[in-house]
């Protein structure tokens, strides 16, 4: 299978970064508990521009220093040993480099990369079988052209209900996933007939 994989909230912990940076340039001290918006910055009052002003200061360090998530490099290894996996991020370019430094300081093969907003063409034009994502926007998308996802539980997705929607709030879920649509796409492999061209 070729899976998609975002980064941010689903591979790491972005909160946890965004927020003690945030906090220094705000003055604030929000904690993970107060984030209920898919959009950090909107909890501080920032619109747009202001938080590319802060994100522009600290968007290295945020990247740099996020962990991983329990669990997902070590399941990564084992998809990345079966599968093709291919990161899918929409970090703007300009942290490309600091991104591909910290998978590899983390250990985390993969196959391609993609820096890009517009996952859904991305997966389309690369032929990816289900995309794994935190983004109740993505996971709405997908859904309405019946692409699976595998959501990664957050408190600002968890509205998000679809038949092509299969949640997780940890790597060991999101395997299982995996070795279920695996087997489903295995199992129309051999059920549908091919036609001889």
């Amino acid at each position: 299978m070729h899976i998609g994989v975002d980064l941010d909230n689903t591979i790491l912990d972005a909160t946890s970064a965004h927020l003690h940076y945030y906090n220094i340039a705000s003055g604030l001290s929000l904690t993970p508990d107060d984030v209920n918006d898919f959009y950090i910055y909107r909890l501080y009052g920032w619109d747009k521009a202001e938080m590319d002003v802060v994100y522009s200061q600290y968007g290295h360090d945020i990247h740099w220093n996020s962990s991983p998530l329990p669990m997902a490099v070590e399941i990564l290894q084992q998809l990345f040993n079966q599968h093709q996996i291919s990161i899918i991020t929409a970090r703007p370019l300009l942290y490309r480099e600091v991104t591909i430094e910290w998978l590899k300081l983390h250990k985390i093969n993969y196959h391609n990369i993609e820096l890009i907003e517009n996952k859904l063409q991305v997966c389309m034009n690369s032929k990816v079988d289900v995309l794994i994502d935190d983004g109740p926007h993505y996971a709405e998308e997908f859904a309405l052209v019946n692409k699976p996802v595998i959501l990664y539980d957050q408190p600002y997705n968890l509205s998000v209900s679809n038949d092509f929607v299969y949640r997780a709030s940890n790597w060991i879920e999101v395997k299982k996933h995996i070795d279920f649509l695996e087997s489903k796409l295995h199992r129309l492999d051999i059920t549908v007939p091919k036609l001889d061209k």
